[in-house]
């Protein structure tokens, strides 16, 4: 995994609800969403996915894209980024993410910071996958 550091200003994503799930549940609320998007024909090349809490029975987790690209009138939740560094790992396969996670979290080279974890995939077919920590 080929890893980069990058700072952005903070930014809001958009997602059809958080839920409480298994790792496993999560393309489902994948399916949900590309549903939505095709529905309403949204012009989009970059999809997130927002790990906003673990808990004993699994992670709230949020698929989504830019809050300004979500159509008005669909009910949404948002997860704010926020500014900051963070270390990204770039991955070559949907099969890699948990161990990234567990990978760019345990790098001793940076200092890590309270913050939200996602993943970022870009292109039509997902082909660019990375993970983004928060570090100082």
């Amino acid at each position: 995994m080929q890893t980069r550091v990058q700072e952005v200003k903070d930014f809001v994503i958009a997602g059809l609800a958080i839920h409480e799930t298994r790792t496993d549940d999560i393309s489902e609320q994948w399916e949900e969403l590309a549903e939505v998007l095709e529905d309403y024909d949204v012009n989009h090349d970059v999809l997130y996915g927002v790990c906003v809490n673990l808990t004993e029975d699994g992670i709230n987790y949020l698929a989504g894209i830019k809050d300004n690209y979500m159509p008005e009138g669909v009910a949404n939740e948002t997860v704010e980024i926020a500014a900051g560094k963070y270390l990204i790992g770039e991955l070559d396969s949907i099969d890699d993410i948990e161990d990234a996670y567990r990978e760019l979290n345990a790098n001793q080279n940076y200092e890590h910071r309270p913050g939200i974890s996602f993943e970022k995939y870009k292109g039509r077919n997902l082909e660019n996958i990375e993970v983004w920590i928060p570090i100082k």
